[in-house]
């Protein structure tokens, strides 16, 4: 998902005209439920990584995947030198969301050690329709290499135009077009909502309130006193949030209901590839290895001792008259 930087564009709509809405859980993915409730994918990288993908018996059995802490971890292997593809994890959820309020409290993402920090390192967290870009995309909590903050970005088929109506500095959008592999990003400016530095403040929660009108997306670092009630709260009100991090609103460019349904939430790690491989060179630590990056990716295993993800729970809530949650067909994406 290569992203050319174009022009910068905000959009009209206030967040004041955004309705606030009462929610009821209907999901809770948690150490309890978590891989009885995801399925691991283990085919070829749609995206060309330099990644090999196990399924659920590799991921037991080479401690890929399991619990840490009272969480879920999702993890990769680093301990061995690789020519084919560095064995890492890809999960999806077998049930399917239209609209919603969806809260992810995440202890750890994954980010690299060492000399070249994150070089090759792709780590997504992100919601996915079927017969892409149909279905549309939401990529939640996403970056590659060293990247200093998240990029929240939408992808849909042609026809979707976004704005951002916050008009702040928090996050700067580069293209307001959400068509196909670019998008339209809205990149942030806080180190704190990414990598290593969201890791040494233990993390925090991300809320995406998807409505007929907006994509809205929250961040609470850990310290935050809302993440207590965001995690705890049976009935959440977005009113209460504050001001998002990121917002899309169609605001007349975009027919939401039409570009994004049927959604499935998926974390994975990847490397290199369509991303993270075709901006390896741009970035100057990464250039410094004299490598290719499936080359460094498959000769420095220890740089990935911290590339996982430790997953305190998901959380799905509904409007009342809200469709039920389906679940899903095996889409690829």
């Amino acid at each position: 998902m290569v992203r050319p930087r174009v022009a910068t564009a905000l959009g009209l709509l206030s967040t004041a005209a955004l309705a606030s809405a009462t929610y009821t859980q209907t999901d809770n993915y948690d150490k309890n439920n978590f891989f009885q409730k995801f399925e691991f994918f283990s085919g070829p990288d749609p995206t060309n990584g330099h990644v090999q993908y196990a399924d659920s018996s590799q991921a037991n059995n080479e401690g890929l995947a399991g619990f840490s802490g009272g969480g879920v971890y999702l993890g990769v292997d680093h301990t061995s030198n690789v020519t084919t593809g560095r064995p890492s994890t890809r999960v999806t959820s077998t049930a399917t969301y239209t609209k919603g309020l969806f809260i992810a409290d995440i202890a750890h993402m994954p980010a690299g050690t060492g000399q070249y920090g994150s070089c090759g390192l792709w780590p997504a967290f992100w919601m996915f329709g079927p017969n892409w870009p149909n279905g549309g995309e939401i990529d939640i909590l996403e970056g590659v290499n060293n990247q200093a903050s998240n990029e929240i970005t939408l992808h849909t088929a042609a026809g979707c135009s976004m704005t951002n109506p916050l008009n702040n500095s928090v996050t700067t959008m580069s293209s307001q077009d959400c068509q196909g592999n670019t998008g339209c990003p809205q990149v942030t400016n806080n180190p704190a909502t990414y990598g290593s530095a969201f890791n040494a403040a233990g993390g925090g929660v991300y809320a995406v309130e998807w409505t007929s009108t907006a994509i809205s997306v929250w961040f609470f670092s850990r310290s935050d006193p809302m993440v207590a009630s965001l995690t705890n709260n049976a009935n959440p009100d977005p009113a209460t949030f504050g001001t998002p991090l990121a917002q899309f609103a169609g605001n007349g460019g975009c027919d939401i209901d039409q570009h994004f349904a049927n959604h499935q939430i998926v974390f994975n790690i990847d490397f290199c590839g369509d991303w993270a491989g075709n901006v390896f060179d741009s970035d100057p630590t990464c250039k410094s290895t004299n490598l290719s990056c499936n080359d460094y990716v498959g000769q420095n295993p220890e740089a990935f001792v911290e590339a996982y993800w430790l997953i305190n729970s998901v959380k799905v809530f509904q409007q009342t008259g809200t469709p039920a949650v389906k679940k899903a067909r095996r889409f690829k994406a």
